[in-house]
């Protein structure tokens, strides 16, 4: 009797010590992810301030090409506020879809140069506080090579969670460019400026009907080759975004392109003469003044018959391209609309100086659930951006 009261004892001792034992263990493993995670985050933490508080070497790398890139940083040369980024740097980040970046920095590249490559993945986004779409539900019909005039627009404001912003005062610009010969080669561009005024609904849309302004502008019977395009400017509390909009003569129409410094890059497919014409926003005139024909200067593009002075990463041909320097761009001019030819239409190939960034490296699709995600508000030119940096270890993803 005595013996199993002894072997009871002993059994409920040993069931408490591994109890004891596992609670120990579980706290221990507890606190050792929460130091992990502590030091994951603080290693994201100083790759953000990495990426956003330093120029990187050169510090002019986003339009110099002849000097090889030996550290990553995205801040404005020479420039003493924070977070203030470089668009000819986030430039080289960007990689569209119908025209791959042939001066690409690629996400590879990123991580050697920040110094994680070996053991850390990252995500990295810069996106406007707001976007801006454009659906056009009505066009007004020209005659000739021009493709037809979107007269009628839906525009939606949204922000990067896709909902709607209601409240938003949306300044809707249609430009009508005219381009005429002139005696011994030459060509004057000549533009006219619809402007109207809505502000967005529950989902974040309004509607722009110009039907009426285009037809008393064009019944006045000028000759020359038409174009035309969009800008819209919209103001939300304080919190702007600007886009340029051109309808292309059909779906899949390589018309984007890069401004990377003095130099356009296009598609080769696009056709422009030797010299052609480019219509550049002048943003700070929009918050400042109500004339919006003082927002635009007219320009021109040079364009290489060869190959242009700089190298292309390899893995680009040159003569997939069209190369072209352009003769003035301010500094905050955030479109660049050239006028050029595509598939026997007139184009307007818009080129936005601000694009959307979304690069990854260390694993493809879903982030892996230990990681890190970091989030600051940056300018470039005078706009907000959100930059989000997910930061994770690669034996954990």
């Amino acid at each position: 009797m005595h013996a199993i009261l002894e072997y009871l004892a002993i059994g409920i001792l040993i069931i408490l010590f591994l109890t004891v034992s596992f609670a120990i263990i579980s706290e221990v493993m507890g606190r050792l992810e929460t130091v992990k995670e502590e030091q994951l985050y603080n290693v994201a933490e100083r790759v953000m301030d990495k990426i956003l508080l330093t120029p990187g070497d050169p510090p002019d790398w986003g339009t110099n090409f002849s000097n090889q890139l030996t550290d990553f940083g995205l801040a404005l040369n020479g420039t003493r506020t924070p977070y203030v980024i470089d668009p000819d740097k986030v430039m080289r980040l960007a990689n569209l879809t119908t025209l791959p970046n042939p001066l690409l920095v690629n996400s590879s590249e990123i991580a050697d140069l920040l110094g994680i490559k070996n053991e850390y993945g990252f995500r990295l986004e810069i996106v406007p506080l707001l976007y801006v779409n454009v659906t056009p539900l009505e066009f007004y019909p020209v005659s000739g090579p021009a493709t037809h005039v979107p007269s009628k627009i839906r525009v939606k404001v949204h922000n990067w969670y896709n909902f709607g912003v209601p409240g938003a005062n949306v300044t809707a610009m249609l430009v009508l460019a005219k381009v005429t010969s002139l005696p011994g080669g030459s060509e004057k561009i000549s533009y006219t400026v619809l402007v109207k005024s809505n502000i967005t609904g529950a989902l974040g849309t309004c509607m722009f009907d110009f039907n009426r302004e285009i037809n008393s502008t064009l019944s006045s019977g000028s000759t020359g080759l038409l174009y035309h395009f969009y800008i819209l400017h919209v103001d939300w509390n304080g919190f702007v975004a600007i886009k340029g909009y051109s309808t292309p003569p059909q779906e899949g129409a390589p018309l984007t392109g890069y401004i990377i410094g003095d130099y356009v890059i296009l598609n080769r497919s696009v056709i422009t003469g030797n010299l052609s014409g480019a219509i550049i926003t002048r943003d700070e005139v929009v918050e400042a003044l109500p004339e919006y024909r003082s927002l635009l200067t007219v320009t021109n593009i040079t364009w290489y018959p060869g190959a242009p002075p700089f190298n292309f990463t390899s893995s680009f041909s040159w003569t997939d391209y069209r190369v072209g320097k352009i003769h003035y761009v301010e500094r905050l001019s955030s479109h660049v609309f050239v006028l050029g030819e595509w598939n026997g239409s007139l184009v307007v190939v818009v080129i936005s100086r601000i694009p959307n960034i979304d690069i990854s490296y260390g694993k493809k699709g879903a982030t892996p659930p230990n990681s890190v995600t970091l989030t600051r508000i940056a300018q470039i030119y005078n706009y907000p951006y959100l930059v989000r940096l997910t930061l994770w270890r690669k034996v954990e993803g």
